[in-house]
């Protein structure tokens, strides 16, 4: 195969002979490779639907600027092209067999192509049909063209889905068999859960009046029962809080950075991540403490954070116990699975259908 893409795939390389043509750089060279050889041909035959040079240029030509950046010689540029335009092949290969094995069982209604394409034309073009016709025509293709792409797109995703359904199930025995396999991919370093406060310099305020708003909530979350009063004294907006107030319920009111919609929550975080600051003040803190403001000068008014530890998580691995880390395995074990799953399928339709590389 690869032989036959040297010949007729455009491998975008040149060969210098003598002195001028060391000079010819290797895009001139391309250039003229390409226009020698740019006549179209059929590459290879897959059940019956031929493959073209052009498909497979389509399919390169978008990245062998990459590659020419990426690669330091003509030879690793040649053979990184070859490389690409073996596996665009392979990819328009079983992508046409994966459609024609639909079409050897059934057809997709008429209505799943126009819905889609209604859906493209309100979305992109506003709804205007003309102005839809018209970027087809721009880009070179045709309405009727376009149906048949959209057509395929959907055959094709539609019949990926229903094999990687079939492996969608994640038992516990791969779950654990991963983990031990990737144990070093969950090490972790020591890490803290916290909420934080962000009080910022309110346009009638002075810095004196900020950093007294700062101790003053400071004191009412170290004494729950001050809360409502100190939020009533700032005028701070918002429902009435039911039962004993929290740290969060005063983060969602008071705090202006952007964790204030999950009640200051920051997550899990490792220390070495953090601000110097915020570490130090987090380690003096036991679980539940709040912290006194602290201090960062940034722009022409300073502003205060204030931090209260939930949880720890010393330096180790994580553990199946962790629902995070749970998640994480069954997402990789899915799409492992759903990979073999597909490469099996499409194994068993070349094997069912005929693919011939001329």
């Amino acid at each position: 195969m690869k032989s036959f893409l040297r010949s007729c795939l455009l491998v975008l390389t040149a060969t210098a002979t003598n002195a001028q043509d060391k000079q010819t750089t290797l895009e001139e060279a391309a250039a003229k490779r390409w226009s020698e050889e740019r006549v179209d041909r059929i590459a290879a035959d897959a059940d019956g639907n031929g493959i073209t040079t052009s498909d497979i240029r389509r399919q390169i030509d978008p990245i062998v600027g990459q590659i020419r950046t990426s690669t330091r010689t003509d030879a690793e540029f040649s053979k990184a092209v070859n490389d690409l335009a073996t596996e665009a092949l392979i990819t328009i290969a079983n992508r046409l067999l994966i459609i024609a094995e639909f079409r050897a069982s059934g057809r997709l209604p008429d209505s799943f192509i126009d819905a889609d394409i209604e859906q493209t034309i309100r979305r992109d073009f506003g709804g205007d049909r003309n102005r839809f016709v018209a970027s087809l025509r721009a880009s070179g293709t045709t309405p009727l063209a376009y149906r048949k792409r959209i057509e395929e797109q959907i055959i094709f995703n539609y019949m990926l889905e229903q094999v990687r359904r079939t492996a969608g199930d994640v038992n516990p025995g791969k779950i654990l068999e991963y983990y031990e396999k990737n144990k070093a991919d969950f090490a972790r370093k020591e890490q803290v859960k916290f909420r934080q406060i962000t009080i910022t310099q309110g346009a009638a305020e002075t810095p004196a009046e900020t950093a007294a708003r700062a101790a003053a909530l400071v004191d009412a979350l170290r004494h729950p029962a001050k809360i409502a009063a100190t939020l009533e004294r700032f005028k701070v907006a918002g429902k009435p809080i039911s039962g004993t107030p929290t740290f969060a319920d005063v983060a969602a009111r008071v705090s202006s950075d952007d964790l204030a919609g999950k009640g200051g929550d920051a997550g899990w975080r490792e220390l070495g991540d953090l601000n110097q600051t915020v570490t130090t003040a987090l380690k003096a803190l036991k679980i539940g403490e709040v912290s006194d403001p602290l201090k960062f000068d940034v722009g022409a008014a300073p502003i205060y954070v204030i931090v209260s530890r939930e949880a720890d998580r010393p330096q180790g691995f994580a553990t199946l116990d962790d629902p995070e880390v749970m998640a994480e395995i069954e997402v990789k074990v899915r799409q492992v699975n759903m990979k073999i799953a597909v490469d099996r399928w499409i194994d068993d339709l070349r094997a069912k259908h005929l693919i011939q590389v001329r």
